[in-house]
């Protein structure tokens, strides 16, 4: 059985929807589909029941599915196990992170990660919060680090790291400028700008205002790219909330005003797949606030907070 098949088999299982599982691994719906057919095909069997409008394991899937999943697992410490026994000491490591994680937060990791595991070769990919979590899933990703949490799942571990300070970020001169914090009282009446709903940005905003529904700020306008949405607020175009660690605000000409209101820290998570390979348990304890199992590193982020 190709595996490549197996781990779409096994996200379509998780999902029982093509195209959501399709959209997780950044294939078309097409693609997956004749992922899916070739693999009954080439068992004899129908893995899903497709005469309701939604899918449902067949008893056959239903037992595919323990097994499909131990065989990637087992495919990935066999993979592991050949490269030592044939004497690689180089290893392979590829982590996920959101584009701010990415700039301000696991460089230091990585450094950290060069300095005690030199033979460890890292890559560090830049995704959206669900494609880590798919990559992470799927073994398209060793660990990601991304802003909340994961909910538990089979086969995944996952643990807070460090809680990122939220701040608000107004034009120069504003007159919120120079406070020492703000909360939800004080701008009420103003206008933000805000990335796309559903985007990890977006649900730190709406956290930090979610106390007072009945108050919520005017949105001036949506957008992709926080560096924009700093950008803007420079030129005196709104304000916003992000956090302290994002990168742009280095060398903007704003106000950092700390964010004082509900929701005034985010966590910062690490997740990765259960019995991790001696590249990821490098990489675990080389991050600020190690998981449980991990020795916890000396450095500090100066903008992430270690979990209380």
């Amino acid at each position: 059985m190709d595996l490549k098949r197996l781990k779409t088999f096994v996200r379509v299982a998780g999902t029982l929807n093509i195209s959501e599982a399709a959209r997780q691994i950044h294939r078309t719906q097409s693609s997956v589909t004749e992922q899916i057919q070739a693999l009954e095909a080439d068992l004899g069997v129908a893995l899903f029941d497709r005469s309701n409008r939604k899918l449902a394991l067949t008893a056959a899937g239903t037992c595919l599915l323990d097994h499909a999943t131990r065989l990637i697992e087992l495919a990935d410490a066999a993979r592991a196990a050949v490269r030592a026994a044939g004497g690689n000491a180089a290893q392979a490591l590829t982590v996920g992170g959101i584009e701010t994680i990415a700039a301000a937060f696991l460089p230091d990791v990585v450094a950290r990660m060069a300095a005690t595991h030199p033979h460890v070769s890292v890559r560090v990919a830049v995704a959206a919060t669900s494609a880590l979590h798919a990559g992470v899933r799927d073994g398209t990703l060793d660990a990601a680090c991304f802003f909340g949490t994961l909910a538990p799942e089979d086969g995944l571990a996952c643990s807070v790291i460090a809680h990122a300070p939220l701040v608000l970020v107004v034009p120069p001169g504003h007159p919120l400028a120079g406070r020492t914090g703000a909360n939800h009282d004080d701008i009420a009446h103003e206008r933000f700008l805000v990335t796309a709903r559903g985007c990890a940005y977006r649900r730190m905003f709406e956290a930090a205002l979610r106390a007072q529904p009945e108050r919520q700020p005017r949105i001036a306008g949506e957008f992709d790219s926080v560096a924009a949405i700093v950008g803007l607020v420079e030129r005196g175009l709104g304000c916003a909330i992000v956090p302290r660690m994002v990168p742009a605000l280095a060398d903007a000409r704003v106000a950092i005003v700390p964010w004082h209101g509900a929701a005034a820290t985010v966590p910062v998570s690490v997740a990765w797949r259960e019995r991790p390979s001696a590249a990821v348990a490098a990489l675990l304890a080389a991050l600020p606030a190690a998981p449980s199992g991990a020795t916890p590193a000396d450095g500090r982020h100066r903008y992430a907070a270690p979990p209380p």
